[in-house]
Order: structure tokens, then C-alpha cells, then sequence
């Protein structure tokens, strides 16, 4: 198993998934017989694959993390993923890898994802996001989100 670093706004620090969109501009089921189902997505989808909001404690911050053609992704809690949250991995947020279980189980995945066969992650205290892209996702800052005091 390889990795490498994955330079991010936060990969250091206490970070949150807050959601993640999965879907197409348009999803279509063709049937036998003719019947065909065509059914609008979303429009944030039109050439975006996945995307995830996370949520970086530290700096008060939110970002969106856009992927773009994905070849497959897994949102797992930590706990699932004991290969690699072992103590030979980056002790970041944000790393890629390779050469790990789901690599050696779908390896078509991985091939045709990536020419080197990388993945991307997200590593929180919760669950841990892994995506096979084309290419490394774009990161946007949406803005700052201020804690609330309350007395309830």
C-alpha cells in the first residue's frame, strides 16, 4: 500500500463531512420493449459527478469539494477501514493511496479512474470518504459559519 499527500484547506485540524450529492444532469433507464425512463437531476450536476461539503472546524470554515468524472466512491465509517487508518498513513485530513483492499478488489475501477491509480480521502473522527476520479477534485471556499451560543 502507497500514499501520498494530498494537499487541502483542511487537512489539518477537527473536520466534519457535512453531505455529499452523488447524481447526473439527466438519469435515463432504457427498458426492453421501448419503455424508457428519463428522469432530470440536478442542475449543479451538469458536468460533476460528486460532490461533498465538509466543514472545517479550526478555521470556521466550509468547503465544497467537487469531483469530477468519478469512477466510483465510498463513504464508510472509520471503523471500516482499518488497512488503511493504520500508523504508516499520512496523519492528515487529506491523502491519496493506492495498492490497498479496494484497489486489489475492483481493480478496473482503479485503472480506468486514474493513470496511476490513486484515490482520494477525506479522513474525519466519524467516517472516512474515498473517490477513484479522473482527476483531483477542485475545492471551493463557500464561507465562514459562526457558532451559535445557546442556553437551551
Amino acid at each position: 500500500m502507497e500514499f501520498e499527500h494530498w494537499k487541502t484547506p483542511f487537512e489539518n485540524g477537527a473536520v466534519w463531512i457535512v453531505d455529499i450529492s452523488w447524481g447526473t444532469k439527466e438519469w435515463t433507464l432504457e427498458k426492453s420493449g421501448g419503455v424508457k425512463y428519463r428522469i432530470p437531476g440536478a442542475e449543479k450536476h451538469d458536468d460533476i459527478d460528486l460532490i461533498a461539503r465538509v466543514f472545517h472546524e479550526n478555521s470556521e470554515s466550509l468547503f465544497e469539494v467537487v469531483y469530477k468524472l468519478v469512477n466510483g466512491f465510498r463513504l464508510l465509517d472509520e471503523h471500516g477501514l482499518p488497512e488503511i487508518l493504520n500508523d504508516s498513513r499520512p496523519m492528515s485530513n487529506t491523502f491519496r493511496v493506492k495498492n490497498h483492499g479496494w484497489h486489489k478488489e475492483s481493480p478496473l475501477t482503479f485503472f480506468m479512474g486514474n493513470d496511476n491509480e490513486w484515490s482520494h480521502l477525506i479522513v474525519t473522527n466519524q467516517e472516512c470518504l474515498e473517490v477513484v476520479c479522473q482527476h483531483s477534485p477542485d475545492i471551493r471556499f463557500l464561507g465562514k459559519v459562526y457558532a451559535n451560543e445557546s442556553n437551551t
